[in-house]
């Protein structure tokens, strides 16, 4: 009782600063607010759709832009989006999509194909004369686009290199959201700032660090969004993002501490949703840095880190061991392939091997990556990075952690400044590809443009990952990623860690909550009910 009530007080005075800035709460003629705040513990990087990497930016481009498919909410079904129709040719390197007459962008310009081959070439094109900054996806997932043509007003062509199964899931992802040429043009590399899509909200104020405020766009294609308003609010303090919640200043809440959920669970005012896990949590180690470049060294590591406390103390029990890069709720998961059993006496014995070698100095200190912002698969990074050093130091491996902001740590492991970063990996689709070919493929590995951050690089691995995007039956991709799977559990560029379940709160008078693949919720649903 005595920390609900501490909360309460608290959190009144929280309410009232929310009130005066005019974002919450304000009434509409039922006298219901019309408005959702969304309390999170960063702002977005970018909302040019075509950059960013972080969670946070990619939940608010795909409130304001649209891709040609899409998911149905809440599950991984693809249906038609800003494209009605698509069909490929035999050969499954051509695809024809149709897309929606009377379509418009927020600035009232058109959609048609010349915004679709905008979009498209303007990341593929180096010639291009928006080709400018990095795009931070088309690399790894959109490489094999060779080109995007109009063929009449509404209708485009894709030629890609060869057949390529996961493309129509990738099609789903946000970076390749339709942009307004019209847009782009006029503010250049400052689109980011200023973003104008053909989705159910626009942008209408961004002040940098505390909140994103999103409009209905009453000019939407579809059925309107239900809210007015919909207001990203940067609340940086798990405990504080809990008592705004049940304060009123905000009325959703993502990563929550996991020993605070609990509260929620039982608050009479309050809703907790966890969505099926679609993440995983890993150690890298970076395979071109001695002592890591020595197998043995890696088997080692995957066998001193005890994954129970860490789910255990740092998750609270929401999340699962790690057996390998796929969450079980993934198809093409193979149960059990992961080498990292807890086997200290084991770990020691590969170390020994690899010091009587000199291949490893035990008198050395290794740098240990930690994000020290919360993310989706890693709602408390410091507990974690503990544990892992406490393991590691037990079988004589001494590391120092360095911790810094999250697009700082993406930016030093991407050039591979790590001896072992802390890191994970949230789907974007539902295609295995999304996880293995990214996170494992030597392609990937490019200082400055890797998501392999384990700098892990395999000629064998990366032929079967690419021959895995040439076959359409997912029994015979299935196959192909099992054998990945069990090639990764041998060369152990990993340990796998954890798949998180990611917690959603909610005041209870809001209905209609959906997560997509991606973990994000589905706004345009939202309805405020009476209870």
């Amino acid at each position: 009782m005595r920390t609900a009530l501490v909360v309460g007080l608290v959190a009144l005075g929280a309410a009232c600063d929310v009130d005066r800035l005019g974002l919450s709460h304000r009434r509409n003629e039922s006298g219901r607010p019309h408005s959702v705040v969304v309390g999170r513990p960063s702002d977005a990087i970018s909302l040019d759709p075509a950059r960013p990497t972080d969670n946070e930016s990619a939940e608010v481009v795909a409130q304001v832009f649209e891709t040609l498919v899409r998911y149905h909410p809440g599950t991984t079904n693809v249906e038609p989006a800003l494209a009605v129709s698509w069909e490929t040719d035999d050969s499954g390197a051509v695809w024809t999509f149709h897309l929606r007459d009377g379509v418009r962008f927020h600035d009232g310009s058109r959609f048609d194909a010349d915004a679709v081959v905008f979009s498209f070439e303007r990341q593929r094109d180096p010639a291009h004369p928006y080709h400018t900054g990095r795009f931070n996806y088309w690399e790894n997932a959109f490489r094999n686009i060779l080109r995007v043509e109009k063929l009449d007003p509404l209708t485009v062509r894709f030629y890609i290199a060869t057949r390529y199964a996961p493309l129509l899931a990738n099609m789903t992802m946000f970076p390749v959201s339709i942009v307004s040429p019209a847009a782009v043009a006029r503010w250049g590399d400052g689109f980011a700032e200023h973003p104008v899509g053909t989705g159910p909200f626009m942008v209408e104020r961004w002040d940098r660090g505390e909140r994103i405020v999103l409009g209905r766009f009453a000019g939407y294609w579809g059925p309107p969004a239900s809210l007015e308003r919909l207001v990203f609010e940067v609340v940086p303090d798990a405990r504080q993002r809990l008592i705004d919640l049940e304060s009123g200043a905000i009325d959703l809440a993502v990563a929550i501490l996991p020993e605070e959920l609990q509260f929620v669970d039982l608050h009479p005012g309050l809703t907790l949703y966890r969505p099926p896990t679609n993440n995983v949590t890993y150690l890298a180690m970076n395979c071109l840095k001695p002592p890591f470049d020595d197998v043995r060294v890696r088997r080692a590591v995957n066998l001193a880190i005890n994954k129970s406390p860490i789910v255990r103390l740092a998750y609270q029990g929401l999340a699962i061991p790690a057996d390998g890069p796929l969450p079980p709720t993934q198809w093409g998961h193979l149960a059990g392939p992961s080498a990292s059993r807890y086997a200290p006496d084991a770990a020691r014995a590969l170390l020994a091997e690899a010091v009587a070698d000199g291949r490893l100095a035990l008198d050395r200190t290794y740098t240990l990556y930690v994000p020290s912002t919360p993310r989706p698969y890693l709602p408390n990074p410091e507990r974690v990075a503990r544990v892992i050093q406490t393991n590691l130091s037990a079988v004589g491996i001494r590391t120092k952690t360095v911790m810094q902001p999250f697009e700082a740590h993406n930016a030093d492991t991407e050039h591979g400044r790590h001896d072992l970063a802390l890191a994970g990996w949230v789907g974007d689709n539902g295609d295995p590809d999304n996880y293995l070919y990214l996170l494992f493929d030597k392609d990937n590995t490019v200082p400055g443009l890797a998501r392999n951050i384990a700098f892990y690089r395999d000629d064998t691995v990366s032929k079967l990952l690419r021959a895995a995007q040439t076959v359409e039956d997912r029994g015979a991709r299935e196959a192909l990623y099992a054998d990945v799977q069990r090639r990764l559990a041998a060369d152990a560029p990993w340990v796998p860690l954890a798949h998180s379940q990611v917690a959603i709160a909610a005041t209870d008078d809001l209905d209609g909550i959906v997560v997509n693949a991606s973990g994000h919720v589905v706004y345009t649903g939202l309805v405020r009910v009476a209870r």
